[in-house]
């Protein structure tokens, strides 16, 4: 994933495993949520919806920065922090930052150690 160009210009671009091939303009449902992605290694699926350019359906992150990072709903309210993925299954988390914290409700990833403490994080959308 990265961002080409500047606003109001701005481009959200995958670029493809085909070293050959160009990359794919995004557009479609989670153009806004990829934009916050640029970097990240994803593995999106969609439709082309016109030269260069990809609807996405639904897409998967496979890495940033080196890690795997856990991707779901941030959830306060049971008294504990957990990341509640689209599967329903709750991972706990520990150490967070309080300005995560604040962001209870929205779609987050975030990178764990093996304590399960916050070692990076990224808001992928808003509550």
């Amino acid at each position: 994933m990265r961002i080409a160009g500047s606003t109001p210009f701005e481009q959200v671009l995958i670029e493809t495993e085909d070293t050959a091939a160009l990359a794919l303009q995004v557009s479609g449902d989670y153009r806004g949520e990829l934009r916050r992605l640029s970097g990240a290694v994803v593995r999106a699926t969609g439709t082309l919806a016109g030269p260069g350019q990809l609807r996405v359906s639904e897409y998967e992150i496979l890495e940033i920065a080196g890690h795997v990072p856990v991707v779901g709903i941030l959830e306060t309210a049971t008294g504990h922090v957990a990341v509640v993925r689209a599967s329903g299954a709750r991972v706990e988390v520990h150490a967070v930052p309080p300005e995560l914290l604040e962001q209870a409700g929205a779609k987050v990833w975030v990178i764990l150690d093996a304590n399960g403490e916050v070692k990076g994080y990224g808001i992928i959308r808003e509550r």
